[in-house]
């Protein structure tokens, strides 16, 4: 049986009385997620993990009443609009907020005024980075030492022969099981991407 349930199972679980253990599974998926898009919205670091948890709060409370209609957005569009919701809310509420938006005038960060495109983007990059890393925490354990050091070496910005030299590996096994691995890594980010947004 899968690692995970779908994001529909998962929902009617922790709907259905609360359930804590499905609760629990959420938040492992999501809350890094969420830690995320907290960093974009530039909240300080001091008050990051009371913004997740607050935003994790809110989730929990409008469980019961959010409806998923396919085709009428993603779930994480919702997760994504509770969490910006609460930093704004964080934001406003805050004697820093008259700063963040002077400083937000000279920076090309995501701030609290962002426009919908930049809303749009912020959440697709830190969606993809969050199912990316997810992926690779699957995966890992099912790979070869020499199939993840490869894969590891590649992500540093190694090119194929320091690789082959440093791993004492002819090249073409290199080349093989990058493609191996990033064949295995993109089937796993298509799975969660379907099953968890």
């Amino acid at each position: 049986m899968d690692k995970y349930n779908t994001r529909h199972t998962l929902i009617a679980k922790i709907r259905e009385q609360h359930n804590e253990q499905s609760w629990e599974e959420f938040t492992a998926l999501y809350k890094a997620y969420l830690y995320s898009v907290v960093i974009r919205m530039g909240a300080s670091e001091s008050d990051r993990d009371d913004l997740v948890q607050k935003a994790l709060i809110e989730i929990w409370k409008s469980l019961e009443s959010f409806e998923y209609v396919p085709g009428e957005g993603k779930f994480r569009n919702w997760i994504y609009g509770v969490t910006k919701n609460v930093c704004l809310g964080h934001f406003r509420s805050s004697k820093r907020y008259n700063n963040k938006i002077q400083r937000a005038g000279e920076d090309t960060a995501f701030h609290p005024l962002a426009d919908e495109s930049s809303k749009d983007e912020i959440e697709e990059s830190e969606w993809k980075k969050h199912i990316f890393k997810l992926s690779w925490q699957r995966i890992e354990g099912e790979l070869s030492e020499s199939y993840r050091q490869v894969f590891l070496l590649f992500s540093q910005g190694k090119d194929v022969n320091e690789i082959s030299t440093e791993l004492q590996l002819q090249k073409n096994s290199v080349h093989v099981y990058r493609q191996r691995v990033l064949k295995r890594l993109n089937r796993e980010i298509r799975f969660l991407d379907d099953e968890l947004c």
